[in-house]
């Protein structure tokens, strides 16, 4: 996967977490709160992980 789809993902996965949270919270809904905690857990994991050398 090339650096810019890479980053456009990171991005997307950030702002998927913040729109989760910020639905979730007001109206107690947790499939939201999940589903934020999910993104910004793959947003974590995909900062943090090192390009594989072939």
């Amino acid at each position: 996967m090339n650096t810019l789809t890479r980053i456009a993902l990171l991005i997307l996965c950030f702002f998927a977490a913040i729109a989760c949270y910020v639905f979730g919270i007001p109206a107690g809904g947790a499939v939201f709160l999940v589903l934020g905690i999910v993104f910004e857990g793959l947003f974590w994991m995909g900062l943090f992980s090192g390009k594989k050398k072939a």
